[in-house]
């Protein structure tokens, strides 16, 4: 019954919506939902109906009452002394028949985060929503902060830290990241440069108002001490910890970025952290290609990508830090601050709108989450390939952090290699796959992610992003629209 109601109104199950009866008028607590929806994903509000755990309550409402309320509706939504910003337009708020009888249906886009945040009153503190499962909740004063701050286009790791020198950063780190640049771009013009002229053209350091060189934010996360850092970022913390079963083991290991044996950097962490969790996927030595072991595959690549996300897309003026615990097979890498697009952008992959944009080049330089939007696409995939449980992203507007939850096994199957799972069948060449979405393409002008997820027969929107890559990196076919409206076609020539 309720699939059939919702069915009439072109809404699925998991359609963000909220029902309200509206009986004795306009509900007041319509305004926290608008300021909810628009602050999250989006939604639709149904006035007129009640919803029930399998059903709905269809009472409907005259046309004396759709005209009031609409113009009470618009009345208020249009009062900036009521509600900060109007995001709708007229085509949002309609009338629609179900069971014969007139609702009012009010759908919220979710805001940019240019206008967010969208709040009750004059008061963003006090006035602020966001939605979960459990319903609209008021939004910390951290949360309306960090939103006003997601407003800026010029990111807060682009700051120059006017007051600070040079020797902040650690020397041995940039070293590192030297011997490592040199080894991936041999040849390359800034290999000869000077310290400081190399690092300001990493956008890690920059001219100041003196003329001298000073870090910017996105040097000093990734090259600068701790205690340094804390400076700038006073809740900065890295956090890797292993555990075990054993509660009178409070862990097995763990490194942090206040022990002051190491310098207590991203990079450093990066590397720390992803040496010790890649050992933790077994490659079975049957697996060769070409007659040579393969010790490093996609999913080594895929925990990277992980990792690395976490640190690229942290708030850091955020609590808590970046938390990293292993607990047997099991990974949880969590940061602090929300994603900045919507849930559907994000799992749908290729549009990426990073909080620290430099530190994501600074990482590309060096091979590491150098594919800005398809870092999720990748850890699906590559945990599909090898038919592990699907990793889940836990996205909690309450807390304000972002957890990723792992498990990692034993390797059981390398494109190239000696494959050992049992069932070959299941597995249809990359090659039958690209063929069946140029035949599609030739038939229908063009195609979307989720048809060529049906037409290669998977189940998961991730898996089919490979083949689209790589048909894509052979200039077989092209992009076409952005977001969730993105679609393929065959390049002209072809």
């Amino acid at each position: 019954m309720k699939k059939e109601f919702l069915d009439t109104l072109q809404l699925d199950e998991n359609h963000e919506r909220e029902c309200k009866l509206s009986e004795g008028g306009l509900p007041e607590s319509i305004w926290e939902t608008y300021s909810a929806f628009a602050n999250t994903d989006g939604g639709t509000i149904l006035l007129g109906v009640k919803e029930h755990r399998d059903s709905f309550t269809v009472n409907g409402l005259d046309d004396k009452q759709i005209v009031k309320y609409q113009k009470n509706f618009w009345s208020v939504l249009n009062d900036r002394n009521k509600i900060s910003k109007n995001i709708l337009l007229n085509h949002h708020v309609k009338v629609i028949e179900a069971e014969g009888k007139k609702l009012l249906q009010i759908d919220v886009p979710a805001a940019d985060r240019h206008d967010k945040p969208v709040y009750i009153g004059t008061d963003p503190m006090r006035g602020t929503y966001r939605r979960d499962y459990e319903g609209d909740f008021l939004c910390t004063e951290a949360a309306v902060r960090a939103m006003f701050a997601d407003q800026r286009d010029v990111s807060v790791d682009s700051e120059v830290l006017e007051d600070m020198e040079l020797d902040a950063l650690n020397a041995d780190t940039i070293k590192g990241y030297r011997v490592i640049f040199e080894q991936l771009h041999e040849g390359h013009p800034w290999n000869k440069l000077m310290k400081d002229e190399f690092l300001i053209k990493l956008k890690a350091a920059a001219k100041n108002k003196e003329g001298s060189v000073s870090p910017t934010a996105a040097g000093l996360l990734m090259f600068g001490e701790a205690d340094r850092i804390t400076d700038v970022f006073p809740d900065y913390f890295l956090d890797y910890r292993e555990e075990c079963d054993d509660k009178n083991v409070r862990w097995l290991y763990r490194t942090h970025s206040n022990e002051g044996d190491w310098s207590g950097n991203l990079f450093d962490f990066f590397y720390k952290v992803t040496n010790r969790i890649d050992d933790d996927v077994a490659v079975p030595f049957v697996n060769r290609r070409e007659g040579v072991r393969v010790d490093r595959v996609e999913v080594h690549d895929a925990l990277s990508e992980a990792v690395a996300n976490a640190l690229v897309h942290a708030n850091y003026y955020g609590k808590r830090g970046i938390v990293i615990v292993k607990h047997g097979k099991k990974i949880t890498i969590s940061n602090p601050g929300t994603i900045r697009i919507t849930k559907e952008e994000f799992y749908a992959g290729g549009n990426s709108d990073p909080r620290n944009p430099n530190l994501l080049k600074i990482f590309g330089f060096v091979n590491v989450g150098e594919r800005a939007g398809s870092g999720v696409d990748k850890i699906m995939t590559a945990w599909e390939e090898q038919n592990w449980e699907k990793p889940v992203y836990d996205i909690s507007l309450r807390s304000e952090r972002v957890t990723l939850k792992l498990e990692v096994g034993q390797i059981v199957y390398i494109p190239g290699a000696a494959d050992l799972r049992k069932d070959e069948t299941q597995e249809i060449r990359a090659f039958d796959k690209e063929q069946r979405i140029i035949d599609y393409l030739k038939a229908h002008g063009n195609i979307s992610m989720k048809e060529a997820t049906e037409v290669c027969g998977y189940k998961a929107r991730s898996a089919t992003r490979k083949i689209i890559d790589n048909m894509q990196e052979k200039q077989l076919i092209e992009k076409i629209g952005n977001g969730p409206k993105t679609k393929y076609r065959l390049k002209s020539g072809y």
